[in-house]
């Protein structure tokens, strides 16, 4: 089963382009997706322009936040003229941060700001980061928020593939099938068989879960049914073991990595996809790719 891009793209994501991962780590972009919001690193490499990179995102995906790490060294590249020269071509279709590492002075961080907020018009803030990382996390978590880089859903779905499986058993039968997409708090499938007569608002008790080789076990409400040609699609929300709604608090801190990293599998992917077009001097619109084209 593959995803297509349409899904990919939907949703509002952030990426950090050329973050310093010692101010930055990359175990933050879990603990962000779990406060819903959908973050990207995009690291400088060799094969393919920085720029080239902010390109193809920007093409594909309709409804981004993009933060630049201005103390990041790129040959040939001046951050403040690439940055300014992007605005103007972009106009108000994009959202643009600035990441800089504290300053000596603040007289120093004052010009800085004011180049970029007041001059420039950068719209997502110019972010100071601590040389504790420790108090990044929450000074980005802040930023996030007032951007509302959250969007519409409190809790981002990862779309499945054939590796993420599901086994029940209801009314006496053994069920199996594919999931369609998860979340911390939901995730839906196509009725894997006749037999499957879910009643709305049921509860069925202890789902078994494979996403990737990761492994867990949950309750689950069918919330929404939407009828297919030939199955229908089942909406289930997770109860935990004492009928609240959600995952018991082991399985939600263990799944949050395993879900990260297939939502961020999906969107990397579909990325270096178009980078290898790049690199072989494709020729077209990222903007025209076919919806129905899958990776």
């Amino acid at each position: 089963m593959g995803i297509s891009v349409k899904e990919i793209v939907t949703g509002r994501k952030t990426f950090f382009i050329t973050p310093d991962t010692s101010l930055l780590p990359e175990t933050y972009l879990e603990d962000y997706f779990a406060l819903g919001y959908e973050c990207y690193f995009v690291e400088y490499d060799k094969r393919i322009r920085i720029e080239k990179k902010v390109d193809v995102i920007l093409s594909l995906f309709h409804d981004v936040l993009i933060f630049f790490n201005i103390d990041y060294n790129i040959p040939d590249l001046d951050w403040a003229t690439y940055i300014k020269n992007l605005i103007e071509s972009y106009s108000n279709r994009t959202s643009i941060g600035i990441l800089y590492t504290k300053r000596q002075s603040k007289e120093e961080r004052a010009r800085l700001e004011h180049k970029f907020l007041y001059e420039m018009g950068v719209q997502c803030g110019c972010i100071q980061l601590e040389y504790q990382k420790k108090q990044n996390f929450e000074l980005i978590e802040k930023i996030l928020y007032a951007n509302q880089a959250q969007g519409r859903r409190k809790n981002i779905r990862a779309l499945c593939t054939n590796s993420c499986t599901f086994t029940c058993n209801h009314a006496g039968s053994s069920h199996t099938g594919v999931l369609q997409d998860i979340s911390l708090s939901h995730f839906s499938i196509i009725s894997p068989d006749n037999n499957f007569a879910v009643q709305l608002y049921e509860k069925i008790s202890d789902f078994h879960f494979n996403i990737r080789g990761f492994m867990f076990r949950s309750d689950a409400v069918l919330i929404m049914e939407r009828p297919l040609e030939y199955q229908s699609l089942m909406v289930f929300a997770f109860v935990t073991s004492t009928g609240a709604n959600g995952l018991d608090q082991r399985v939600n801190q263990l799944l949050i990595p395993n879900i990260y990293k297939l939502m961020s599998s999906n969107c990397s992917n579909l990325l270096n996809q178009l980078y290898r077009r790049l690199e072989l001097n494709y020729v077209g619109e990222l903007e025209e790719l076919d919806d129905s084209e899958v990776i």
